[in-house]
């Protein structure tokens, strides 16, 4: 998952939330969310960048916190402790809203109602629009310490529970593409995914495993070589590429960062 942070600050909600407008943008900004609404946009646009163009603008009757797409990309629309104009209903005081992105081959005929050129594509678009969704509600379900049980639902959910307005998403999307996806395994899929063991820092044994890092090369070699230079980072054995560093990659940073800022030099 990519989270680019492009804030809809033109958007009049996102107005709202900076001038503290009425107490429920100041409520919701002290409290922070208590919750997650998933929403399927309802149009056939695949691009999450494209909808965070759209939004970014005055006199627009919504604002969402983040829209994502099936590569894993989500764009972040509002800081996620602000007020959205998402559910149209008591879900807007309470949850975050999170949009899907949706196949380029669908159509709609009406209400939740579609036809599709090109199911099998629309299939795939949506099992990675799906993966993206389960790993961005975990990540803010462990921020925020919700029940994906209790605390996360759909559009169609929070207008059976009249907290939104009525919409059928995102269950209509799954259904009228023959997905096995509900409500129920997406939730579950988000509990499971907040078990999971977290990546694992990056490490580098020697000199030849940065060297191998096509981006650690770029960025991290010339400070790591300046200081073994300068005898400031010796190595645990070895000699040239076989030198042994042991250094993970948050210490390397570190040094990098010292670096830049002339600690140590030319």
């Amino acid at each position: 998952m990519n989270i680019l942070q492009q804030l809809s600050v033109n958007n009049d909600c996102y107005k709202a939330n900076v001038n503290k407008q009425d107490s429920r943008y100041t409520t919701f900004q002290r409290r922070g969310p208590l919750g997650a609404v998933l929403h399927s946009i309802g149009c056939p646009q695949p691009s999450a960048n494209v909808l965070a163009n759209g939004w970014n603008v005055p006199n627009k009757p919504v604002a969402v916190h983040a829209v994502l797409q099936a590569d894993g990309t989500v764009y972040q629309c509002l800081p996620w402790n602000f007020r959205g104009w998402h559910a149209g209903g008591e879900a807007n005081n309470t949850h975050i809203g999170v949009e899907m992105t949706e196949p380029d081959c669908i159509r709609y005929t009406g209400g939740s109602s579609f036809t599709c050129s090109d199911p099998a594509r629309a299939r795939e678009q949506v099992r990675g629009t799906y993966r993206t969704a389960v790993e961005l509600f975990a990540m803010l379900a462990k921020q925020y310490g919700w029940n994906p049980e209790t605390d996360i639902m759909s559009h169609a959910e929070a207008h059976a529970r009249g907290l939104g307005s009525n919409h059928g998403d995102p269950e209509h999307l799954w259904r009228g593409l023959g997905l096995p996806y509900t409500m129920d395994t997406f939730r579950a899929d988000v509990a499971k995914k907040m078990t999971e063991t977290e990546e694992t820092e990056m490490r580098y044994h020697t000199l030849a495993d940065l060297k191998k890092d096509a981006s650690a090369e770029k960025y991290y070699l010339p400070t790591v070589e300046k200081l073994m230079g300068k005898g400031i980072l010796n190595g645990k054995g070895g000699e040239g590429d076989d030198t042994i560093l042991d250094l993970g990659e948050d210490a390397v940073r570190v040094l990098v960062t010292l670096d830049r800022a002339g600690v140590f030099g030319e």
